[in-house]
């Protein structure tokens, strides 16, 4: 069992971040674009089968598949999880469905727009996430995708990965930062680059406060959002304090 969680690490390339056995993680790179908002894509790799988590926007769907094609054949991706409906999360489904057969999993909210990404058998092709949650059996790990509703989007759920112990957090978490940084080094200053975009995109603190009850009896290894760093253990239960007493939504704007 290994994690590769330094610093060091270069944002814009793709890196396994864990792996044990015929299992891996894989950070699938950024795409550093002027003024893009940029996404952070993972492809979780169990018994050469994939579940790639918000495969991004059109236009950074060739390196996508270019670095995933590293690993393992893109027609192998089991599933593909949407995590809203937003362009930079999940503008490519269309080109992604063109080459895999793979299930799109996203909340029972957005299925009825599936059909304008131009699916026309959505009933066979997706796979509902009921409002309170559920675990999915992929490979030789249990995804849990825990309910974070309201914290950008009414339909978020956030998966804990029972192998690697990673906390997939999707918009919780987020930092656009001046220079990419792929694991978070100095947590004070990450937390002023959170605390903007939080205020603005988070409901409110009761629901940050009833997502954080949910996942902090986990044994989390690492919080890994959809864009800026990962925050490793180490600072892990000050990211949920931060959280706990951040005011934001309509605590602020009302």
């Amino acid at each position: 069992m290994k994690y590769n969680l330094s610093p060091e690490l270069d944002a814009r390339k793709d890196h396994v971040l864990f792996e044990d056995k015929d299992y891996k993680v894989v950070y699938l790179g950024t795409y550093i674009g002027a003024g893009d908002v940029d996404v952070n894509s993972y492809l979780i790799i169990s018994k050469r089968e994939g579940f790639l988590l918000d495969p991004g926007g059109y236009k950074i769907f060739p390196k996508v598949i270019s670095n995933i094609s590293k690993y393992i054949n893109p027609k192998n991706i089991k599933y593909i999880y949407m995590c809203h409906q937003d362009p930079d999360v999940a503008g490519s489904i269309p080109l992604w469905r063109a080459i895999t057969d793979a299930k799109v999993v996203t909340s029972w909210l957005w299925i009825r727009f599936l059909p304008h990404f131009g699916f026309e058998d959505v009933d066979t092709v997706a796979h509902p996430l009921p409002d309170e949650g559920e675990s999915i059996k992929f490979g030789n790990t249990v995804l849990e995708f825990i309910p974070a509703h309201f914290l950008h989007s009414p339909g978020h759920f956030t998966i804990y990965d029972r192998k690697s112990k990673f906390l997939f957090t999707g918009d919780i978490g987020i930092a656009f930062l001046e220079k990419p940084q792929l694991v978070v080094d100095d947590m004070d200053k990450h937390i002023e680059c959170m605390k903007t975009l939080h205020e603005r995109l988070m409901a409110s603190n009761l629901a940050l406060k009833n997502w954080v009850s949910r996942v902090r009896h986990f044994d989390i290894e690492a919080i890994v959002p959809q864009h800026g760093s990962i925050i490793p253990r180490k600072y892990v239960n000050r990211f949920f304090t931060f959280l706990e007493n951040l005011k934001c939504g309509i605590d602020i704007m009302l």
